[in-house]
């Protein structure tokens, strides 16, 4: 099974201290993440509303996929979210905490805040 990482997903988790790579990992995922959500990263670390705790959980999730060697690829669209949900609705799942994309694929991964890990959600 393939997941790909939303933006917003990968930095929560960082700042919560989840190892999503090998959470992902040992679900059985093949975790890949899109270069746009790479690019989204990299203009979200160059704004001024960006907080410094979020600045620094991006460079800790450069560094994390980067020593994991996770696999990039591209969307071919110049919406993320629209990438993201043409994808999902391919069967693959998405890593994701946005409401939108989330009512719009059927396979998902999400953080589960009791546990302070990931689930699986299927609709």
């Amino acid at each position: 099974m393939e997941v790909l990482l939303d933006t917003n997903f990968i930095i929560s988790c960082v700042m919560k201290r989840i190892d999503f790579i090998d959470e992902l990992g040992g679900m059985g995922f093949r975790t890949k993440v899109p270069r746009e959500v790479l690019e989204e990263m990299k203009d979200l670390k160059k704004e001024r509303k960006t907080s410094h705790a979020e600045r620094q959980a991006i460079d800790v999730a450069f560094s994390m996929l980067e020593v994991a060697k996770v696999k990039k690829m591209k969307l071919g669209t110049w919406n993320v979210d629209e990438g993201l949900i043409k994808k999902g609705r391919e069967g693959i799942y998405i890593a994701t905490l946005d409401r939108g994309i989330k009512i719009e694929i059927p396979n998902k991964v999400v953080i589960d805040s009791a546990r302070n890990g990931l689930k699986v959600e299927r609709s």
